[in-house]
């Protein structure tokens, strides 16, 4: 080979070489630019939206109430005056007692044929449109057929039924005004002659309450598992070996829960009984399987064992219905702590310098640098890092105080309703451009 040739080979590779590394040098800056100022399309948001959250206490546990039995008194056949779970005063009628159930058949009759004249009755009083326009009228239609297709919808059976009694009477009405309906005077003097053409016989007795407080007609044996009067001595032992006692239903009308409180003896761990010691003795609970929301309720006691025994907290209510006065094992969630602000997924925590101003005495002002926990924000084309003052924190998710305490934020900066927050993303630093 000539040395023409060496030399030719020698200044090719040099080229080559040359031009490798410029494109390499290329690659970089491209990288650089892209990004740290042409941002990432793998940067996921989410909008900051307000929330409700619940520090909440699980348990199984025992209901239990000052009951006592309430002998039946009466013979023949029992018609109850009280409803399960309602109110009785002492000495007040919880039952009356007839002969036969013809007896009571025809004095249900008679009830239900007065309540029907009571109804005409106080629909007889818009007789004209003079009382209540047809426009009037009209809307009312409109407003209770819309009352009750939400409750079909919203599967809300409870009040289903009233809903169709409102529109009923909506449309009946509109019946009278119109003269539609005829001669409702008519209507109301046959239904009297019908009641009082029913022959029943008077009562033979009644049952009555000794003590005031609320009618159960249920009896189930735990009545005096448990004395109400040492619930601060109670163990977790106790509750688990409560058991029912075998009792006679026939021998007792049913029962009287004295007073107008109850309780719930709930085992929890030893972590959730100093928190709950430490927490206001107003509260709110949740029974799902007797009703829907939250009900107060109020610490008593938290009864803490250090000899192999499970802490125990004495939880007292004063609500009640038909569901909860036959309670006794049931799951319950002691709300021990509601909190409100922004929800974030944690995804979008982070760490981050922020700078600040600190003023002293003089009013000279230092530029400082301290590292806090934030999340990143979009703000136009660039990322901006907010410091977050948590309130809450959840599995998932937790929720931030919208406005701070004043001092809580080192620059005064936090995450705001309807801020796209990052919830993704790689190379997060404040001031990026993603534009």
């Amino acid at each position: 080979m000539s040395h023409s040739s060496s030399k030719r080979s020698q200044l090719t590779k040099r080229i080559l070489a040359g031009v490798v590394i410029a494109l390499v040098l290329i690659y970089i800056v491209f990288l650089f630019i892209t990004t740290n100022f042409l941002g990432s399309n793998n940067i996921v948001t989410e909008t900051a939206l307000h929330a409700k959250a619940d520090e909440i206490i699980e348990s199984r546990c025992l209901i239990v109430r000052d009951e006592v039995y309430l002998d039946a008194k009466s013979d023949g056949v029992l018609v109850f005056d009280v409803d399960d779970g309602g109110k009785v005063t002492a000495d007040g009628v919880i039952a009356t007692a007839y002969a036969s159930q013809d007896d009571v058949a025809a004095i249900q009759q008679k009830e239900d044929l007065n309540t029907q004249i009571a109804y005409l009755e106080s629909l007889s009083q818009v007789n004209s449109a003079a009382n209540l326009g047809i426009d009037t009228i009209n809307g009312q239609i409109n407003d209770r057929l819309e009352s009750v297709l939400r409750s079909v919808n919203h599967h809300d059976f409870d009040n289903i039924s009233v809903a169709e009694e409102n529109l009923l009477t909506a449309i009946l009405r509109k019946q009278i005004l119109t003269g539609e309906q005829g001669n409702l005077e008519q209507k109301i003097n046959d239904l009297k002659a019908k009641r009082d053409a029913i022959t029943a016989g008077n009562p033979i007795g009644t049952v009555k309450s000794d003590s005031a407080g609320y009618f159960v007609s249920k009896i189930d044996g735990y009545e005096n598992a448990v004395d109400v009067t040492k619930l601060d001595e109670i163990t977790a032992s106790q509750i688990e070996n409560a058991a029912p006692a075998q009792v006679d239903p026939a021998a007792y009308t049913g029962k009287i829960i004295r007073g107008v409180n109850w309780y719930l003896l709930c085992p929890v761990t030893a972590d959730e009984a100093t928190r709950l010691s430490h927490t206001d003795a107003d509260v709110k609970i949740r029974l799902p399987s007797a009703i829907d929301g939250d009900i107060p309720a109020k610490i008593l006691f938290v009864n803490n064992y250090t000899e192999g025994e499970q802490p125990v907290a004495v939880l007292q209510c004063n609500y009640m219905n038909d569901a909860i006065s036959k309670l006794r094992r049931e799951n319950v969630e002691i709300i021990v702590n509601e909190y409100e602000g922004l929800k974030v997924s944690k995804s979008a925590l982070h760490d981050d310098d922020i700078t600040y101003t600190v003023t002293d005495d003089n009013d000279n002002e230092t530029q400082k640098t301290a590292r806090v926990q934030g999340v990143y924000v979009e703000y136009g084309a660039e990322l901006v890092f907010k410091q977050v003052a948590i309130v809450y924190a959840a599995e998932d998710y937790i929720i931030c105080n919208e406005e701070p305490d004043p001092g809580t934020l080192l620059n005064g900066t936090t995450v705001s309703l309807y801020d796209k927050v990052v919830i993704e993303g790689g190379d997060l630093f404040n001031g990026k451009i993603i534009g």
